[in-house]
C-alpha cells in the first residue's frame, strides 16, 4: 500500500488565507501606475510651455532680422560704409531681439548681415530651453530650443548711364529766339557756326563770339544740364556704390567724352564742345551711321542686382544731316535732312533702355534752308512737314513714352535728364 503525506490542517488553512488575501494589492499598484502618470500630465503642460516659449522666439528673430535688413537699407541710402552699415545692422538686430518681453532665461541669438551685390541678407539663429516642472520627476530637467530666421532685401538698383550727346552744327543755334536774333543781328545767322571764319571787325569765329557777347547756344544749355543733373545725381542714395556714367557726343562722328565712371563729378568736368564746321563735311548729325558703334559700346543691360541695368539718354534737336553740301553743291541730300529713325534707336540691345531729351528744334519759316528740308512735306506719310515728324519719331524712339521728354516743358535741361532717370528707375527698376 502505497500512503500518501499530506500537511497538516492547520498549514493548510494558513496557506489558502494567504492565497486568497487582496488587502494590499491596490497601494502596490498605484505605486506602479503614479510615476507615468505624472510623466504624462506633467509632459502635457511643460510641452505647452515650451511651444510658447519657441513661439515668442521665432516671433523676435523674425522682428530682429527685419530690422536689421531694413536698417542696413536705410544705411545703403545714405551712401555709409559697408562696414559702418553691417555694424549698425547687427547693432538693430541684437537690441530689437534683446527688447522682446518674456524671453527664457539664457537665450542667446546671433545675427550675420552679408551685403553682396546690391542685396542684404540678415540671417538670425537661437538657442534656449524652457525649464520642466513636474517632469523634474522623471529626470528630464528641460526642452532644448533652436531656429533660424532669413531676411533679404533688395538695395537701389545699380545703373549705367551712357549719355548720347548731340554736337553737331545745329547745336550751335541760338538757345532762345532772343539769342537767334542776336546772332542774326551781328553775324548774319541763327547757327554760330566754330568754322574758324572771323566775325567782321573780331578775330573770333562765330562760335567763339557768341561765347565772348553772351549768347547761350543750345549745347551751352545741354552742357549746364549734364553738370546739373550729375550734381542731382550725386545726392542720390549710395550714388558712389550703384551708379555709373559714361558721355559721348556724336555729329560726324563718334566720341567718348567720358568713358563708364562711377567718380560721377568727371563728367562735369569734361563736358562735350561743338564740333569743327571749317569743312563741308564738318559737323554733319550722322546718327544713324554711328549707332551701331555705340550700341557695341553700350553692350546688354543686367537686372540691377548682379550687374547693371543700363539707361542711354539722347539728348538731340532730332534732325538727321549727311552733311552740309547739301546747302550748295549737292541739293539733292536734301531729302536725307530728316527726323531720327526710331529704327536707329533700335540698333541698342533690347535689355537697354533709350531715354530722349528733345532739345526743340525751331521752326524757322523765313530760313530758306529750313524751307528747303524741314519744311518739306512728311517723308514718312503723316500730315504736315518733316519738322512736325520729328516728336513722333524721337517719341517712338524712347523705350515708353515716359522716357520721351521735350525740355521745352520742364524748368532747365537739368531737369529734363531728372525726369527721364526718374520715370526709368518708377517704371523699369520696380523690385
Amino acid at each position: 500500500m502505497i500512503r500518501t503525506m499530506r500537511a497538516p490542517t492547520t498549514l493548510r488553512r494558513l496557506a489558502r488565507r494567504v492565497v486568497m488575501d487582496r488587502r494590499g494589492s491596490m497601494p502596490i499598484l498605484f505605486g506602479i501606475f503614479l510615476l507615468p502618470l505624472i510623466a504624462l500630465a506633467g509632459g502635457a503642460i511643460d510641452y505647452g510651455r515650451a511651444i510658447q516659449d519657441r513661439t515668442r522666439i521665432n516671433n523676435a528673430l523674425d522682428a530682429a532680422v527685419i530690422v536689421a535688413a531694413n536698417k542696413a537699407q536705410a544705411d545703403d541710402a545714405r551712401n555709409l560704409s559697408t562696414a559702418t552699415i553691417v555694424a549698425n545692422a547687427l547693432q538693430a538686430a541684437n537690441d530689437s531681439f534683446n527688447s522682446a518681453p518674456n524671453l527664457p532665461p539664457g537665450t542667446k541669438a546671433t545675427f550675420t548681415i552679408v551685403p553682396q551685390n546690391r542685396t542684404v541678407t540678415v540671417t538670425g539663429s537661437y538657442t534656449a530651453a524652457t525649464a520642466t516642472t513636474l517632469l523634474k520627476v522623471t529626470g528630464f530637467k528641460q526642452f532644448p530650443l533652436g531656429g533660424t530666421a532669413v531676411s533679404s532685401l533688395n538695395l537701389s538698383p545699380m545703373v549705367d548711364i551712357y549719355l548720347l550727346i548731340d554736337v553737331s552744327g545745329s547745336m550751335a543755334i541760338g538757345a532762345t529766339q532772343a539769342d537767334i536774333d542776336k546772332l542774326n543781328n551781328n553775324i548774319g545767322c541763327a547757327f554760330a557756326c566754330h568754322d574758324g571764319a572771323p566775325v567782321k571787325n573780331t578775330s573770333y569765329d562765330a562760335f567763339q563770339w557768341a561765347q565772348k557777347n553772351g549768347v547761350t547756344l543750345r549745347i551751352n544749355e545741354i552742357d549746364k544740364g549734364i553738370t546739373d543733373f550729375v550734381t542731382w545725381l550725386q545726392n542720390q542714395s549710395s550714388a558712389s556704390r550703384r551708379l555709373r556714367i559714361a558721355v559721348y557726343s556724336f555729329s560726324t562722328t563718334l566720341t567718348a567724352v567720358v568713358p563708364l565712371t562711377s567718380t560721377l563729378g568727371t563728367a562735369s568736368s569734361n563736358l562735350p564742345q561743338a564740333p569743327s564746321t571749317s569743312g563741308d563735311y564738318d559737323g554733319a548729325t550722322l546718327f544713324g551711321t554711328l549707332m551701331p558703334s555705340f550700341a557695341s559700346a553700350v553692350g546688354t543691360g543686367g537686372d540691377g542686382t548682379t550687374t547693371a541695368k543700363k539707361l542711354v539718354i539722347i539728348a538731340t534737336d532730332g534732325v538727321q544731316d549727311p552733311t552740309r553740301t547739301w546747302s550748295s553743291s549737292q541739293p539733292w541730300l536734301r531729302p536725307q535732312v530728316t527726323p531720327f529713325a526710331p529704327a536707329d534707336c533700335r540698333k541698342l540691345d533690347r535689355s537697354v533702355s533709350v531715354g530722349v531729351l528733345y532739345a526743340p528744334y525751331l521752326k524757322m519759316t523765313w530760313d530758306w534752308g529750313y524751307m528747303a528740308t524741314l519744311g518739306q512735306p512728311s517723308r514718312i506719310g503723316n500730315p504736315g512737314t518733316r519738322f512736325d515728324d520729328i516728336v513722333p519719331q524721337l517719341t517712338a524712339c524712347a523705350s515708353t513714352p515716359n522716357l520721351f521728354v521735350n525740355a521745352a516743358t520742364t524748368p532747365s535741361i537739368g531737369a529734363a535728364f531728372q525726369v527721364i532717370f526718374q520715370n526709368f528707375t518708377q517704371v523699369r527698376l520696380s523690385q
